[in-house]
């Protein structure tokens, strides 16, 4: 009388297991060796992983890497600045005007006397990247934020107050005018290394303005009166919306004839070198993976021979083909768990002491070597297809296997 389906597939499954421990010492080599190859390849994945991530957050966190800066001077207009605006890559614009405005003449600190000569304006305004952790913004004219240096160089803090000297010729004659201002905010270091400080653009034209011999009614400065034509701006301050769209938009620029300079060399070489390593990993992984499967599949294929009379004996018993087939599926199955589990652990290990062994050259929150959770489970469930497909040929070996064979053995 013949095994019911279900109950051959329940009982082939506890002999595969049992079978696995009682050759413990085969099958723990057989977990090593898929330990040996795949945990090598966790950390390799790892490194890139964790190498290619902190080099691009550290690109994406550094403005600089987004900026787009304009060489010399040229002519834009309203219109420009809003065609800019409304691009989906762009992330802040902001006019700006020619060098020799932007800056002022001197800046003293009232308090101490503390004094700074030729400092530079930057014209900024709401989400400008250099200061997206500063608080409070600029809301009137006469209110700044200082570069840390020159916050340094002055000893100034927030809520002191500042006098800024702006000199002009008009009528080959020297004149000067002050400005009292109120610094409302210190920009961080990393922010900007030079001595300068942050102002709105209404600020900024109004010393241009002043420069060019015109009259500025808002601060009551003297001089002839201001044009109606439109106001063409010299330069720029932009940035792109993420360092994936710096190429674009400087290609834009450039066949616009607008010669700029940036970081995208930089960023093609992150993204080479993530290429690069890519191919490599999947090389290595080639590799190993080919030849484990291919000592796994013989291994399997040998252990079924070396059966060959006990699974005989099984077909005798009544046990179907498919119920045989799953002998050596179910003894791959274990090595492809245990030695994901074993590899995982491994990797674990030498992680951390990868990290530690880095973190003087790290900064804070970064790691060299790290995987996310979905990493594991491609990596187990890859690890558990091919040991299955490892199995295939001893599968079909085993479901060769005549039930005759036992009997002409005893």
């Amino acid at each position: 009388m013949g095994v019911s389906a279900k109950q051959a597939c329940r009982q082939i499954l506890w002999l595969a297991y049992r079978d696995f421990l009682y050759e413990r010492r085969i099958s723990l080599c057989f977990v090593l060796a898929l330990m040996a190859v795949l945990a090598p390849l966790l950390v390799l994945f790892g490194l890139k992983y964790g190498l290619i991530d902190t080099l691009a957050q550290r690109l994406v966190e550094s403005p600089y890497t987004r900026e787009i800066i304009g060489v010399g001077s040229g002519h834009f207009d309203t219109a420009w600045f809003q065609a800019m605006t409304a691009r989906p890559d762009v992330a802040f614009v902001i006019p700006n005007t020619r060098r020799i405005a932007a800056s002022f003449s001197s800046l003293q600190q009232l308090a101490t006397g503390e004094q700074l000569q030729a400092v530079q304006m930057i014209p900024t305004g709401p989400g400008d990247p250099l200061l997206a952790t500063v608080q409070p913004q600029p809301t009137q004219l006469e209110q700044v934020i200082l570069s840390y240096p020159a916050a340094h160089k002055l000893n100034a803090k927030a809520g002191d107050r500042l006098e800024a000297r702006i000199t002009r010729r008009r009528n080959n004659q020297p004149e000067s005018t002050a400005l009292q201002l109120e610094v409302v905010a210190i920009a961080p270091e990393a922010a900007l290394p030079d001595e300068a400080v942050f102002v709105l653009l209404d600020l900024l034209l109004a010393t241009e303005d002043y420069r060019d011999g015109l009259a500025v009614a808002r601060f009551n400065w003297p001089g002839t009166p201001m044009p109606e034509s439109e106001r063409v701006f010299a330069r720029f301050r932009l940035y792109s919306k993420s360092i994936y769209d710096v190429a674009s938009l400087r290609d834009a620029l450039l066949q616009a004839s607008i010669e700029v300079r940036t970081q995208a060399e930089q960023i093609e070489l992150m993204q080479s070198l993530d290429r690069n390593l890519s191919r490599v990993f999947w090389l290595i992984a080639g590799i190993g993976i080919t030849g484990f499967l291919a000592s796994l599949a013989a291994n399997l294929l040998a252990n079924v021979d070396r059966k060959r009379r006990e699974l005989s004996i099984a077909r005798l018993l009544g046990f179907p083909t498919r119920s045989i087939i799953l002998f050596p599926v179910i003894q791959a199955t274990l090595i492809g768990t245990w030695g994901g589990i074993a590899a995982i652990l491994v990797y674990f290990l030498v992680a951390t002491l990868l990290n530690i062994g880095f973190a003087s050259s790290l900064q804070k929150g970064e790691l060299i070597c790290y995987l996310v959770p979905v990493h594991f489970l491609i990596a187990f469930l890859a690890t558990l297809l091919c040991a299955l497909a490892a199995s295939a040929w001893a599968g079909y070996r085993a479901s060769c296997i005549e039930p005759a064979e036992g009997i002409r053995d005893v």
